[in-house]
C-alpha cells in the first residue's frame, strides 16, 4: 500500500506532509493514492506512527488528531484502534531515538508490499518490479522450490535480500540490523456435525453482505463474471445493493464455450449488469521466452494475464475503481481428511503426477533444494495460501491501472463460518448452490460442472513449441544448475504428442520462471 525510501538517519527527523508524501529529511513514504484507501499519522514526542488502510464504513476516524501531537494515553489508544482495524493495512512505527522502524500488516494481503533493508536504509513497495531497477540475485532454494511445484507463502522472495511483508507478519529494522517475525498460527477450525436446517443460507447470506457492504463504494464498479458459482454469487451480492455494475469476463474458445456464454447471458440479464467479455482466443497467454521491456515479469505470474489485462483496461475506461471478484470460493468448502472427497480422486492422481514429473526436470542440487526450506513458510492464517498467493499475483497489475481488489469470498468471516459447515453443507457447495437458486432460479443444475481454462494451455504449448525449443538452446535455469535442459525438451515433445494437463504445470512453471530469470540476468 505504499512507496518508502526511508535512510536510518532520518527517523530522527519530524514527519511532514507534502504533495501527497510524508517527507523526514532526505526521506518519504508515498502512500498509494486511491478513493479505497486513507492515510492516518499519530504523533507523540518521540514516536509517531502512520497506516494505510482500507476505509471502513463502520468505523469513524476523528481527523483532529491526524498529524497532531498527542499526549501518550491517546497515542497508545490510537495504535490499539489501528491494529484492530477490521479491513487491510499497513501499518509504520517509528521510535526516533535509535532510529528504530517497525512495520506491520494487515490480514487480508490486498496489496502486499515487498522490503529491501541494507545496513543504512530500507526500501519498500507494493510493486516487486521496483527493486529490478538494480541488480539483483535470483534465490536459488526458492526457485527450485517453485520448479518443484512445492507452492509457497512465504516472506522469502525469488529474488534475494528482498521480503514480502506477509499477512499479520512484522518487520523491525534499524541501522545495522533487522528482524522478521511471522505471527502465530490461526486457530485450527474444526467442522461441524450438526445439520443446519437450511444449510446456513440465511447466515452465509449476512456475512457476504457484510463483506460487500463494510467497504464505501463509489457509483461506478465492476466483477469479474466468469459464469461460475463463485463470480456469480459475488455479482448477486452486488446487485442486492448497487447499480450500473460492469462485470467482465474471458470466454473460452468456440469448442468450450457454448454453456459457459449461455449461463453469463442469464447472469447479466437477471442482475441487469454492463458486460464487456473477451474471447480467450483473441488475446492468449504469450509464451515468448524473452522479457519484455514495457512489461516487467514477475515470479509468481497469472496464466491468462494478457485476456485479464484487456479487461481491468476496460473498466478503467469505464470509471470503475474497484474490482470484485471471486477469489477465495474455491478454499471455502474444503474436504477435511477424515473425510470422504466428493471429486478429489482424479484431481489428486493429476496433482501428484505433475509433481513427479516436475522433480524430474530438477538437477540432483535443485531437488535436494526443493524439499529443504519448508520451514520458512509463513503460517496458517485466517485466510489459505492459495488465496493470498493469488492476491499477490493479480495486486501490482491491478494498482496499476487504479482498481482496487476487493475479494468478498475471501472475507475472513465468511470463510470461518463456511469451513465449520457441517459436511453436508460444504459437499460440492450445498450452501452456496442454495443461496443461489434462491436469487437467480436455476442457473446451476445440479449437475453443473465448472468450465476451466484447463485445455488453453497444452494447445498454445503445443503450437509453439518449435519457437520454445529454438529459445532454450540458451536456458538460464540450466546455466544456474537448476534443470537439466534435455529433460525440460523432453517434456515438451511428450506434451505435444499428448496434451496431458499432468504435464503442462511443470512446463509452465519451468517456462514462466525461465523468463523471468532472464529479465534479472
Amino acid at each position: 500500500m505504499i512507496k518508502a525510501n526511508v535512510a536510518f538517519s532520518d527517523l530522527q527527523q519530524p514527519p511532514e506532509w507534502r504533495n501527497d508524501a510524508l517527507f523526514f529529511g532526505e526521506s518519504q513514504i508515498a502512500p498509494y493514492r486511491h478513493c479505497a484507501v486513507e492515510t492516518i499519522v499519530v504523533r507523540m514526542q518521540g514516536q509517531w506512527f502512520a497506516t494505510v488502510r482500507e476505509r471502513c464504513r463502520d468505523v469513524e476516524w476523528d481527523k483532529g488528531d491526524a498529524g497532531a501531537l498527542v499526549d501518550a494515553d491517546r497515542f497508545n489508544q490510537l495504535y490499539k484502534e489501528a491494529l484492530l482495524w477490521p479491513l487491510d493495512y499497513l501499518m509504520i512505527e517509528v521510535a526516533q531515538a535509535g532510529c528504530r522502524l517497525k512495520l506491520r500488516a494487515g490480514l487480508l494481503g490486498s496489496a502486499p508490499v515487498y522490503c529491501r533493508v541494507t545496513d543504512d536504509a530500507v526500501e519498500i513497495s507494493y510493486d516487486l518490479a521496483d527493486f529490478f531497477s538494480r541488480p539483483t540475485t535470483i534465490d536459488l532454494e526458492m526457485a527450485s522450490r517453485r520448479l518443484a511445484l512445492n507452492a509457497d507463502y512465504s516472506a522469502r522472495q525469488l529474488c534475494s535480500g528482498v521480503l514480502m511483508l506477509t499477512e499479520r507478519a512484522t518487520l523491525y529494522a534499524e541501522p545495522g540490523k533487522s528482524r522478521y517475525v511471522y505471527p502465530s498460527p490461526a486457530e485450527t477450525i474444526s467442522p461441524s456435525e450438526e445439520a443446519l436446517i437450511d444449510h446456513g443460507v440465511e447466515r452465509f447470506e449476512q456475512l457476504l453482505h457484510r463483506a460487500i457492504s463494510i467497504r464505501p463504494t463509489p457509483k461506478r464498479m465492476a466483477v469479474e463474471l466468469s459464469g461460475g458459482m463463485d463470480s456469480a454469487t459475488v455479482a448477486c451480492a452486488l446487485a442486492q445493493s448497487h447499480e450500473n455494475i460492469i462485470s467482465l469476463g474471458v470466454l473460452l474458445d468456440d469448442g468450450y464455450s457454448q454453456l459457459q456464454a449461455e449461463r453469463r447471458r442469464m447472469l447479466i440479464e437477471k442482475l441487469g449488469l454492463r458486460d464487456t467479455a473477451v474471447n480467450i482466443d483473441s488475446f492468449p497467454p504469450t509464451l515468448d521466452l524473452q522479457p519484455s521491456a514495457s512489461r516487467p515479469d514477475y515470479p509468481l505470474a497469472e496464466f491468462y494475464l494478457e485476456a485479464f489485462e484487456n479487461l481491468w483496461d476496460s473498466a478503467r475506461t469505464q470509471g470503475s475503481e474497484f474490482l470484485f471478484t471471486g477469489l477465495g470460493g474455491d478454499q471455502l468448502f474444503p474436504a477435511y481428511r477424515n473425510e470422504e472427497r466428493s471429486a478429489g480422486g482424479k484431481s489428486d492422481i493429476v496433482v501428484a503426477e505433475a509433481k513427479r514429473r516436475a522433480e524430474l526436470l530438477l538437477t540432483p542440487r535443485a531437488l535436494n533444494s526443493s524439499c529443504s526450506i519448508s520451514g520458512f513458510d509463513a503460517p496458517v492464517g485466517p485466510l489459505s495460501a492459495s488465496v493470498l498467493a493469488s492476491s499477490m499475483c493479480q495486486a501490482p497489475h491491478l494498482l496499476r491501472r487504479g482498481l482496487w481488489p476487493i475479494n468478498p469470498l475471501s472475507d475472513p468471516h465468511l470463510a470461518s463460518f463456511c469451513r465449520r459447515l457441517p459436511l453436508q453443507s460444504r459437499k460440492d457447495r450445498e450452501t452456496m448452490w442454495r443461496y443461489l437458486r434462491a436469487k437467480l432460479g436455476e442457473i446451476f443444475p445440479r449437475s453443473y460442472c465448472k468450465e476451466t481454462f484447463a485445455h488453453v494451455l497444452p494447445e498454445l504449448i503445443a503450437h509453439h513449441a518449435k519457437t520454445i525449443t529454438t529459445q532454450l538452446r540458451d536456458c538460464a535455469l540450466a546455466d544456474l544448475g537448476l534443470v537439466n535442459r534435455d529433460a525440460v525438451l523432453q517434456l515438451l515433445d511428450e506434451l505435444v504428442v499428448t496434451r496431458a494437463r499432468a504435464l503442462t504445470a511443470p512446463l509452465i512453471s519451468f517456462l514462466w520462471l525461465e523468463r523471468f530469470v532472464r529479465q534479472i540476468a
